[in-house]
């Protein structure tokens, strides 16, 4: 009895001592708040207090909350302290602090019941004292509640395993375990097989508890799987995390994933130094002391030579542990394997009362006491100081790199809502930074403490959230106070700093100001990629002639490239979100490339100006009118890299190759003068100069000309059709809208027979919409055209080219017939031409298609007499629709 009140009172100082330590400054420890933490804190809070979570949904199962489903028993329970106690860090982070509590004294029960009191006892030391518990215990995180629950479930089959009647408690904490983290659907189900198996003569033969274990086990889980049964969103967190590869064989899958399992034993991520996330462990510590590792595996040795069942399922669950885990992204993971950490702190436990219980062998109880004492001060000795710097380090220097920027704990939000909203009845427009931010609107409702009814209503958190380099979303005609991270400050000329918030560690994460005028920035672009820079050397190649830049047809890394507009939200070039859409056959995040941009800037007059150019740290050359501005590759990088250059009057073409490495891949280009300010007398236009013709053609005579089926087989298209109605009746189609990314309509005609000047003749629509676009044959610019739903015939002339359209008839747009004139040189007996029809101007919605007809020549009546007429406006040999007149 006096043994059992030791033990039970240095259990209670241990409870304290961790308590303590768990609760200490977790205000501000770890310092900011990671936006999971502030979501689990606003549903918690607004639930707690209205019922509400921040959807409008009243007490739901799971919350939903950017892009995911979070779990409900943290949040409910942080909701009833809150009720009471109010929204901030502390309160959201205690469920954490307290549900680690629980599972240090739950792994003391389920330690006495497998080994004994003292080994419960040892097991609850190390699992308070290890960095893996302890710093999840002090995270908004699920983890920690997992770890209880499980622990509960396993210590209750092992009282089953000794006749007590525990098994549907044991399957109700296992069900309760799919409501806490989203492994444990996995984890848990898994586990019990395994029991089941090792225990299935008991079971059998204990049915009636067996059925009723069962019973609660579905009770429990059945509104879970009810729930994500209607819910498909349900699986998305799956989707996004999984290393699965659907394109990857089951061999190389499983080969990743066991190399994926490897990982999570591994001492340099157990001992030495963890998660490599700052926010998921203390750089430079690993998961556990280094001081357990000899204990833990005297432990695993000890379990596999106690000839008994319920020991085992130990080694089940420290097996079990990485499997889920090694399904997913950030291998090794501490959060997703965290439920290894209780196991491997009783294996530890086991593995310290075994080598005291050796001693034993020495039969003198003082000597064998003295021994024991000397063995457990010998081990105190070693961990206590790993402790004592890890608790150290995690108080005093753990904030001062894990608090910044986005993938640390986003600190900064606290400071600046409590600046700016006593400031809210001087401005008209409040906003806060979109860049470099995760989730910025959570942090609005977690610190504003939005009553989420009122939220509900108006969606409206009271800020702006925008990327300063946005222009079109937000104005400066009115008073603005902006939330900006300190590169923001570059995009304004105008304003005044109010206050600077400063992480603990130095850094100065945002900036509150007054701002009032933006800088101008050169956001009319034309992209030309992707060329390849193995081994960097693509900077050292003109993959095209600079002096002579055209619209022409040019070959690069992936096949024929043309030059594209670059379209432009913000006033940032990002190259890596253009070509990342531009071509399904290169890779969507193409790296160790280069590209070209250009844009043509108008100048009233010749005039020294000062081009300023910035980035994400990628190398750049440029050319200004063919000349070279840079003598070798730049690294542009955030500061601006400034240069005087000479306008010509009238067009200048600006080129800038830009080859990227890793990383982002973008740069911001300016025109100044010498002070940095702009300047207002020069135009830019989203445009690469036509080669000049030297004299209009004239049309041809019939002698001179020979006409062939304009279309024979479709190359490239963005939508299609079968069929698609026309003034013939309808046929299958193919077509692209303005607003198509990268839109394009290519196709071949039949081949010429001989080398003479020829018009193709094919079936084509337009929108009602006017339609402006540009024509490419055989890869080289031609001309452009503007078709608008005129009822008559239309020509467009660029030298020796000429495009003719005649209308036909309103059926599914205005349907016509399309000539195509082109030059001799153009022509190579027995090839076919190829035609490529580029959207230029136009709605949104305005569009151009090509038919599948391949006998226009014939139904048309169409001949070299009768085309020659086409350019002059003559019209007389192909007579338009009943009803219709030509005009």
């Amino acid at each position: 009895m006096q043994r059992r009140w030791v033990q039970f009172a240095l259990m209670a100082i241990l409870v304290v001592m961790a308590t303590a330590v768990r609760v200490y400054q977790l205000k501000d420890v770890p310092a900011g708040l990671y936006c999971d933490e502030a979501a689990e804190g606003y549903n918690a809070y607004a639930i707690g207090t209205t019922g509400y979570d921040e959807n409008g949904k009243f007490l739901p199962l799971f919350i939903w909350s950017f892009g995911g489903y979070k779990n409900p028993i943290y949040i409910y329970t942080a909701g009833a302290i809150m009720r009471f106690a109010g929204i901030n860090e502390a309160t959201t982070r205690m469920p954490a602090a307290l549900f680690g509590i629980g599972g240090i004294i739950a792994l003391f029960f389920l330690g006495r019941s497998l080994f004994g009191p003292w080994v419960g006892f040892f097991a609850a030391a190390l699992l308070a004292a290890a960095p893996w518990h302890l710093h999840f215990s002090r995270i908004a995180f699920d983890m920690t509640l997992f770890g209880m629950l499980f622990t509960l479930c396993v210590y209750f089959l092992v009282e089953f395993t000794k006749g007590r009647r525990t098994l549907p408690a044991a399957l109700f904490f296992g069900g309760l375990c799919v409501y806490a983290y989203a492994i444990a659907t996995l984890f848990v189900p898994v586990f019990l097989i395994g029991f089941g198996l090792l225990y299935l003569p008991t079971m059998l033969r204990r049915w009636k508890e067996t059925f009723l274990a069962i019973i609660v086990a579905l009770a429990t889980v059945a509104p879970c799987g009810i729930f994500y049964y209607r819910n498909a969103q349900g699986s998305i967190y799956l989707q996004r995390t999984t290393m699965i590869d659907p394109a990857a064989s089951l061999q190389q899958n499983a080969a990743h994933y066991l190399a994926n399992y490897k990982e999570f034993f591994n001492p340099v991520f157990l001992f030495q130094n963890g998660d490599s996330i700052s926010r998921h462990a203390v750089r430079g510590f690993g998961e556990l002391l280094p001081s357990y590792m000899p204990l833990i595996l005297l432990g695993v040795l000890a379990v596999f030579l106690k000839r008994d069942r319920a020991s085992k399922l130990l080694l089940w669950w420290l097996l079990l542990y990485p499997a889920g885990a090694s399904m997913m992204t950030e291998i090794p993971t501490a959060t997703r394997s965290f439920i290894g950490a209780p196991v491997m702190c009783l294996l530890g436990g086991i593995g310290l009362g075994t080598a005291l219980w050796c001693l034993k062998v020495l039969r003198w109880r003082p000597l064998v006491v003295t021994l024991q004492a000397a063995g457990v001060a010998a081990f105190v000795y070693f961990a206590a100081p790993e402790f004592d710097r890890y608790v150290r380090f995690y108080f005093n220097e753990y904030p001062k790199y894990s608090a910044p920027t986005y993938g640390g704990f986003q600190y900064g939000y606290r400071d600046s809502f409590a600046f700016m909203e006593p400031l809210r009845h001087k401005y008209d427009l409040m906003m806060i930074t979109a860049t470099e931010v995760n989730q910025p609107q959570i942090f609005a409702l977690f610190y504003n403490a939005m009553d989420p009814i009122k939220y509900n209503k108006d969606r409206d958190i009271g800020y702006l959230i925008s990327d300063p380099a946005f222009y079109a979303d937000y104005h400066l005609n009115q008073r603005v106070l902006y939330q900006l991270r300190p590169a923001d400050m570059a995009f304004f000329s105008d304003y005044t700093v109010l206050k600077d918030i400063v992480a603990p560690g130095g850094q100065k994460e945002f900036v509150i100001a007054e701002v009032r005028k933006r800088k101008n920035y050169l956001t009319k672009w034309m992209g030309l990629g992707l060329f390849l820079n193995d081994n960097d050397e693509g900077k050292k190649i003109d993959f095209i002639d600079p002096k002579k830049v055209t619209r022409d047809r040019y070959k690069g890394a992936w096949g024929d490239l043309y030059w594209r507009p670059i379209p432009q939200r913000n006033v940032r070039v990002d190259l890596n979100g253009f070509f990342a859409t531009a071509d399904p056959r290169h890779p969507m995040n193409p790296e160790l490339v280069c590209a070209y941009t250009a844009t043509s800037v108008k100048s009233t007059k010749q005039q020294a100006v000062w081009l300023e150019l910035a980035g994400g740290g990628d190398l750049a050359q440029l050319w200004l009118n063919g000349e070279s501005l840079t003598a070798w590759a730049l690294t542009v990088g955030v500061a601006p890299v400034r240069k005087e250059i000479t306008l010509s009057a009238g067009t200048n073409l600006l080129l800038v190759k830009s080859c990227e490495t890793i990383g982002d891949w973008y740069f911001t280009a300016r025109i100044t003068d010498a002070e940095g300010k702009d300047i207002d007398d020069i135009v830019v236009e989203q445009e690469i100069p036509a080669t000049v013709a030297t004299a209009i053609v004239p049309p041809a005579k019939p002698s001179e000309l020979q006409a062939i089926e304009g279309f024979d087989s479709i190359v490239r298209f963005k939508h299609t059709q079968n069929p698609y109605s026309d003034y013939r009746g309808g046929t299958e189609s193919w077509w692209t809208y303005v607003w198509d990314p990268e839109g394009e309509v290519v196709w071949t005609s039949a081949p010429p027979p001989i080398a003479k000047r020829t018009v193709a003749v094919l079936t084509a629509s337009i929108s009602p919409e006017p339609f402006g676009g540009e024509l490419y044959v055989n890869g080289k610019y031609a001309l452009t055209f503007d078709l608008g739903p005129e009822r008559g015939t239309k020509t467009f002339t660029n030298g020796a080219y000429r495009l003719t359209f005649a209308f036909k008839g309103e059926a599914g747009g205005f349907s016509g017939i399309l000539f195509i004139e082109v030059p001799a040189s153009d022509v190579t007996p027995g090839q076919p031409l190829e035609f490529r029809v580029v959207p230029g101007k136009g709605t949104d919605h305005a569009w151009f298609m090509v038919k599948d007809y391949k006998d226009n020549l014939t139904h048309e009546n169409i001949t070299p007499d009768s085309i020659a007429g086409v350019g002059k406006g003559d019209w007389q040999a192909m007579a338009p629709p009943d009803g219709v007149e030509p005009q």
